[in-house]
């Protein structure tokens, strides 16, 4: 059976609580199950901001977050989840996602398919919802679908539809097409893993990620290829004029 692992930002088990369980029952007639985190159970510190993930691979602090970000790992697929808090996820949310900044570095949920949850009795779901996106492409991961709930639907069950995306990526990953603006991040990513970390140009080196137009099989839309390596080569070429020489090798 696969797994879904969901981190719910929330307090209290109210609506975005619900929907998850909702999303549940449907993953549960696909044969996947889902493990809902409740993020406030967990002590997480405020990153730091002293970039020794990025530079040395660990981190300051020894707490949950490392716990949670094996458990997403781990998982088949992932779920983002948090009510509306001031136009944005809510902070212990955004405290956590704060603290996987070297995983914009060193990928490590690609293939995976990500779907954003959020619900608000007020204004900013949109918002939300596109930043909870905008997280799948930094980690590498398949955006697969948003659901939300505004004061307006907020009683609507979620529907097999909402989530057919996310089902279907997690059992035939190859399907997933990347965007124009997802490959060319992927190459802006690569630049700077071949020529501002050690670790970083390792890790994309034993991923085979350096002679690829996207992290892994998928359709890839050939204009889209064409484009993205014009302009990774681009970035990759100034970098050089810039000095920007390979770490790893005089």
């Amino acid at each position: 059976m696969k797994k879904a692992v969901a981190l719910l930002g929330a307090q209290r088990r109210q609506n975005t609580f619900r929907l998850l369980g909702e999303i549940g029952e449907i993953l549960a007639k696909h044969g996947i199950a889902l493990e809902v985190i409740e993020l406030y159970r967990y002590d997480i510190q405020f990153c730091a901001g002293c970039d020794r993930c990025i530079l040395n691979g660990e981190c300051v602090w020894k707490d949950g977050a490392e716990e949670l970000m094996e458990r997403l790992a781990e998982a088949d697929g992932v779920i983002l989840a948090s009510p509306v808090y001031l136009q944005q996820v809510s902070g212990k949310l955004k405290t956590f996602l704060d603290r996987t900044c070297r995983w914009y570095h060193r990928p490590v949920l690609t293939g995976k398919p990500m779907l954003a949850v959020a619900s608000t009795k007020g204004s900013g779901l949109k918002k939300t919802l596109s930043y909870l996106e905008s997280i799948a492409v930094q980690w590498g991961a398949m955006p697969a679908g948003k659901v939300g709930r505004t004061i307006f639907n907020q009683d609507r069950k979620i529907s097999e539809r909402e989530v057919e995306r996310f089902v279907c990526l997690m059992e035939q990953p190859e399907r997933y097409s990347p965007s124009l603006g997802q490959m060319i991040d992927f190459e802006v990513q690569k630049s700077m893993a071949l020529f501002l970390g050690k670790l970083d140009r390792a890790y994309w080196e034993e991923k085979g990620w350096v002679d690829r137009p996207y992290y892994f099989p998928c359709r890839i839309h050939r204009p889209y290829a064409l484009i993205s390596r014009g302009i990774g080569g681009l970035i990759r070429s100034k970098m050089k004029g810039g000095g920007k020489e390979d770490p790893t090798h005089p």
